[in-house]
Parts: structure tokens; sequence; C-alpha cells
């Protein structure tokens, strides 16, 4: 069989699709990734093989475009936030004013829609010479849905858990702003015609799906392809926990500072909130990040872009940045933790995944010192949310993991198309 998965150029959104595309390989099927280059070599390193046709968002200028949208309409309040990046160059801004808005929205109009034309294009134009029996796609790669109906076969979207296909509450876009479908002589497309949902999601804060079939799976926990280092046991042996204290992780992932700077204050202020508390602090963050904290004490240890799931194997608690991956990282292992969301979206999963009792969630440009440390005071002592936690790594565990999806993929390729 050969699986055609599509991704887009965010790069926390398909993550979760790399373990499946291990499934499907060591199962003897063949899978191909249509990527923007950008992502090429994080594809390429996970083992599976990257086709670099597409041009896809520039995602971190999005990013930083939707800061400054959320700063000009007042929705950071904290007086001492730095003002947000320059969306072009990434250097501060002086003054909300020095930016030309309109004409980034421009840009964003001719430059993303020309973008769109040719992703359509080129992933019909590979799967017509390809011939995929099934095509795996993000939410943001709806090219590959539209590929997947113009050969007849199933199209099955993959989703990092937490927010599905019909969403009244994460803003995902028009399904179609390029008018691919009707361009290749399809009806109109619509993110409710998604037919099939791979979900990691706890059953409480299930992807909303609309009449999409949801398959739930287990979350396999993979953040890219850091390594440990070469003194592996030293570091090993540093995250027993045997100091009797507890042992708190703290994840900053490389998509913040690129779209937020590295002086957001309420970095720093976590990291003074945990050890406050007399717990012991795991960082992991990228080099810039933890430069710009400044000196830190022994308490702290740092591991620079390492891989998470080592890190919680020894964690009491998490906090992080908001976004599904940690989440759902932090579920398996039966960890606590503290969202400290950036973007609208994030603050939207982090309050449904707070529903779960094995969470808190604080948008963190506004979120107050005080706010964070009774956050933090929470997180390391209240025994009912350990317990929350617990059961969402038992529910996890229960759970088919991507190698048992295997077959009932096999099925729906030899079932045909959309029905």
């Amino acid at each position: 069989m050969r699986v055609q998965f599509n991704i887009a150029n965010w790069t926390g959104d398909y993550l979760c699709m790399i373990p499946l595309g291990w499934a499907l390989q060591a199962a003897g099927h063949e899978v191909r990734v249509l990527c923007p280059a950008r992502q090429s070599d994080t594809v390429r390193v996970a083992g599976l093989t990257p086709v670099p046709i597409l041009k896809g968002a520039d995602t971190t200028f999005m990013l930083r475009f939707g800061l400054l949208m959320r700063s000009l309409e007042g929705r950071r309040t904290l007086p001492d936030l730095p003002l947000p990046l320059n969306p072009l160059d990434g250097e501060p801004l002086a003054s909300l004013a020095d930016f030309d808005v309109p004409a980034a929205v421009r840009r964003l109009r001719t430059e993303a829609g020309a973008a769109m034309l040719h992703d359509n294009d080129v992933t019909v134009e590979f799967a017509e010479a390809w011939r995929p029996s099934l095509v795996v796609h993000d939410m943001m790669a709806s090219e590959g849905a539209l590929a997947a109906r113009l050969l007849g076969v199933p199209a099955v979207y993959c989703s990092p858990g937490l927010f599905g296909t019909v969403d009244d509450e994460i803003d995902l876009g028009p399904a179609d702003p390029s008018r691919a479908f009707p361009r290749h002589g399809l009806p109109e497309w619509g993110r409710d015609q998604i037919e099939y949902v791979i979900d990691p999601s706890p059953d409480a804060v299930a992807a909303r799906c609309g009449k999409a079939e949801r398959i739930p799976v287990r979350h396999v926990p993979y953040n890219g392809s850091g390594a440990l280092p070469s003194d592996a046991a030293r570091v090993l042996a540093e995250l027993r926990p045997d100091s009797g204290r507890p042992r708190v992780c703290l994840l900053w992932g490389r998509s913040a500072p690129s779209a937020f700077g590295v002086r957001l204050p309420v970095l720093r202020w976590a990291v003074d909130a945990v050890l406050d508390e007399g717990a012991d602090l795991t960082l992991t963050a990228g080099a810039d990040q933890v430069a710009a904290l400044g000196e830190l004490p022994d308490r702290v240890r740092v591991y620079r872009d390492f891989p998470l799931d080592p890190l919680l194997a020894s964690a009491d608690a998490l906090i992080h940045h908001g976004s599904a991956n940690p989440f759902m990282a932090a579920a398996l292992r039966g960890v606590p933790q503290l969202s400290l969301s950036l973007t609208d979206d994030q603050i939207v999963m982090g309050d449904r995944f707070a529903a779960t009792g094995a969470a808190e969630s604080l948008p963190a440009l506004v979120a107050s010192r005080e706010r964070i440390r009774a956050a933090v005071h929470e997180l390391v002592r209240d025994a009912a949310r350990r317990e929350a936690a617990e059961r969402l790594r038992a529910e996890q565990l229960a759970r088919r993991p991507p190698t048992a999806l295997v077959t009932d993929l096999e099925r729906l390729a030899a079932a045909g198309g959309p029905g």
C-alpha cells in the first residue's frame, strides 16, 4: 500500500503523524511525506521520506503578526511585557506604530494565496503520478484531501489532540481559501466533510469531529529528533528523583521565542515559583532562551533542546507553553501540568484540558507573577491533580497504539474512496 502524507509548515501539528508513518513503514507500506522545504530535514531525520515540493505558509511571520494584532487590540495587559517582535525581521519594535499593518495584510493575501495555489496543484500532480491508496493529512494541509477526492481514495485527518474538524472556538481560517476544489472540478470544500479522524485526545476532551468517524489512538511521544548527550549515563543519574524534593519539568518550545522573543517575564516567574516551592527544576529550552534567563541556581538542571519524554519519566509535574504535544506527552506519563498558553488556540486547548482535572491553564500574556506562583503551588502540592493525571495515563495505556491502526487503514484503503 502506498500512503501519502501531506503536512503544512506548522511543525507542532504534524509531529503526531510521525509514529503513524513508522507503523505503516514497519508493516511494509510505502510512505511519502509531501511537505514544505523548511520541514524536509525534520521529516528526514525522523526516518520518513520527504517530498519537499510544497511552499507552505510563513508560519513564523504569521505567529508574529498575530501577536502584533493582539497587542494592537489591547489584549496584552501586563505593564512589564516587552513589545512584540517585528513580524518581518524578528527585531523588537520600539513602538506599535512602527509597523505597517496594511502592507503586511497585503503580503499575507498575495504570498499566502500564491503558495496555496502552488501547493494544491503540485500535490495533485504528485498524487496522479504516484497513485497512493490512502492520504493522511494534518488540519492545515487540505491539499491532501483534494488529491484524495480526485483519485477516489480515502483521506484521514491525523489530529495532535484537543481540536478537530469542526470547532467554533479555534479559528483555523478558511477551509479552502484558494478555491482549489472548485478549480479542480469538485464541490466546495469544508472541514465538516472530513470522514475519518485519528485522535489521541482524552475522551473527556475529544477532538470535535462533527460527522467524521473518530479513531482513538494512544499518543506516542515525539517532539523532534533531539538526542541524549554523549554523557547520557550522567544525565540519567541526574534525573533520578533522589533528592527527596518534587521535580518539575519546564518545557519552552522553539516556536515561543521565535514568535514572542526571549524576554517574556512569565518564564522567569515560573522558574522562581518552582524554586520557591522547594522543588527541583529541569528546564529544556533553546540556548538563546536559557541565556536570557540569566544566572540560575544549582537546583535548576538545564538541558537544551532535549527530548521531552525522558525528562517526564522522572518528573512530578510539567510546565509548558501550551501546545498539544506537551499536553499529550504529560497525559501519557500521568504527570499533572500547568500550561502558560501563548496563543488564542492554545488558551482554548488549555481550558479544555483543564476540564480533566489534570491541568491548569493560564494565558501567558496576561498572567501575573502572583497568579503563576499560586498555580505552581497547586501544581506541586495538589494530590487530586495527580490522581486526575494518573487516570489520563491509564486511559492512554488502554488505547491501541498506531501499530494497531495499520490493519484498519489497510481495510479503509481497500474499500476505496469517500462514501
